[in-house]
């Protein structure tokens, strides 16, 4: 193992119900930094590695009054030559730096909910919160052989989605029960299946997946049963439950199913969740290559690629979302929807604008207001709107959105597009309450503190002291705003003057 260094970790020791809890230094790597690296790995070898995150987070919460690690992600966490896991000793001195790290705007984004901007408090929920966000960064990164096979992702997308989905009464309430939901790696199993696989191939001309029923099931929400865009007729449902019950009794569940649904339709759900819910297009792509022979998979094809940021020409896009609408046409989910108007965002046109609002007002009848999905869909109606100049109707979206949405970070970008329109359209008094409004819900923000500085400042009728107070406040408040580009444009054009904590404007 190359790049090792030493570090002070947390030596767990389990004995009953018991769990003891020491100080140890130990050379190994971070874990993030180790996966990077060397992403090849077997898959035995990646299992472990999730089990034991698992376990270990498990026995810290028997160890201490107050049981939460906190700042569980991959830069946390330890891997030595033996292939031993530890976590970091967060309180040794000696990880200060590795602790400031972790403390940073890039990381936090990553691996904390956007609604928790900061490691301020420390939860079960946000330690099984990380514990989901690791899991699926070991996945991101790693590639293991062998692959995974369909059934071990569909596992995978449900334990994830569950941790994520933290503030849901689906979510787990321990690292125990994701620990057991971690599949096992067994080399025989996985050769069997195979043998299975192909049997049933050759028997049956193709292989029937529950991966529609598997999927619903894997994106539960606080307050809707299922997720909404999921949809199955009553025979597909039977069909699916029958899989189900194959697969907890230990079957792979390809017996069960395959003389009810087909390969594509797994392959298809499979592609618009990476699509659209996970938005990892590389994954989409994958399945969708194997759906080449259909038409809307071809379409669909061209949409995840201009969405990983591909060139694209915009008449091929254009003529591929037109095909793609065509068909969707048959039967127009919300999924569809959602990736024709991500697709038409694309184009930038006010002719692709109407477009994004005409199947805006269809997708929103599909959906369940107030979810993820939904907010989505308002932004990009929002959107529309400006491009079309519409702006009081953009507006009104924005205003909308801070009702709705419950995402911390979004609300932020919410409240910074909102002030930006009432600027736009002269409605400055409007603007600036917005930027009060978002800065007494998040004291954090540092843009939505620019702005309010900057429109206070440009406007003659507003006492330079109290904009000097106003400054001097946010500067206590967060003094990383004095470091920002934007800031020490506004002291040039205002000739803002700052002595120890006093402050003038100049004009």
């Amino acid at each position: 193992m190359t790049g090792k260094e030493g570090y002070d970790v947390l030596r767990l020791i389990e004995h009953g119900q018991t769990c003891y809890i020491s100080s140890e230094y130990v050379e190994g790597r971070i874990l993030a930094g180790l996966i990077k690296s060397n992403p090849n790995i077997t898959k035995e070898r990646l299992f472990f590695l999730m089990r034991e995150i698992a376990n270990q987070l498990g026995m810290f919460h028997k160890c201490r009054k107050n049981p939460y690690y906190q700042y569980l992600n991959p830069y946390s966490i330890v891997v030595t030559d033996e292939g031993k896991l530890y976590f970091l000793d967060l309180e040794a001195g000696s990880n200060e730096k590795r602790l400031r790290f972790m403390q940073r705007r890039a990381v936090r984004e990553c691996f904390l909910p956007k609604e928790e901007a900061y490691y301020q408090r420390a939860s079960m929920e946000l330690d099984i919160y990380g514990l989901g966000k690791t899991l699926q960064y070991l996945l991101a990164l790693s590639k293991p052989d062998p692959l995974l096979n369909s059934r071990e992702e569909r596992k995978f997308l449900r334990i994830i989605s569950k941790c994520l989905n933290y503030q849901s009464k689906a979510s787990y309430q321990s690292a125990a029960d994701i620990r057991r939901n971690i599949p096992q790696y067994k080399k025989q199993t996985e050769h069997r299946t195979a043998i299975r696989k192909r049997l049933l191939l050759a028997a049956a001309g193709g292989v029937i997946l529950a991966a529609a029923w598997k999927l619903q099931r894997a994106y539960r929400f606080e307050g809707q049963a299922e997720y909404p865009d999921f949809h199955m007729t009553q025979e597909s449902k039977s069909a699916f439950r029958e899989s189900e019950e194959a697969d907890a009794a230990g079957e792979t569940g390809l017996e069960a199913g395959a003389q009810r649904s087909s390969r594509s339709e797994e392959y298809m759900e499979l592609a618009l969740a990476y699509l659209l819910e996970l938005e990892d297009y590389d994954k989409s792509l994958y399945y969708l290559e194997k759906l080449q022979q259909y038409a809307q998979a071809v379409n669909l094809k061209e949409v995840a690629e201009a969405l990983m940021g591909r060139e694209k020409d915009s008449g091929l896009l254009a003529e591929s979302l037109q095909g793609l609408e065509e068909e969707a046409q048959k039967d127009m989910t919300g999924q569809y929807c959602r990736c024709l108007i991500k697709g038409y965002s694309l184009l930038d046109t006010q002719q692709s604008a109407n477009s994004i609002l005409r199947l805006s007002r269809v997708c929103m009848e599909r959906l369940e207001d107030g979810t993820k999905a939904a907010n989505e869909v308002r932004v990009y109606m929002a959107q529309a709107y400006e491009k079309l100049g519409e702006i009081q109707e953009a507006v009104k979206l924005y205003e909308e959105l801070l009702v709705q949405e419950t995402d911390g970070m979004k609300r932020e970008e919410t409240y910074q597009k909102t002030a930006a329109l009432y600027e736009a359209s002269g409605q400055m008094d409007r603007a600036r309450e917005i930027c009060v409004r978002g800065i007494a819900e998040q004291e954090g923000t540092e843009e939505l503190k620019l702005v309010h500085i900057r429109l206070m400042c440009q406007d003659a009728s507003i006492g330079r002291d109290l904009c000097a107070q106003t400054i001097q406040e946010y500067v206590r408040q967060a003094p990383e705003i004095l470091e920002k580009e934007e800031f020490q444009k506004l002291v040039r054009d205002y000739e803002i003057q700052m002595e120890g904590e006093q402050v003038w404007v100049g004009r």
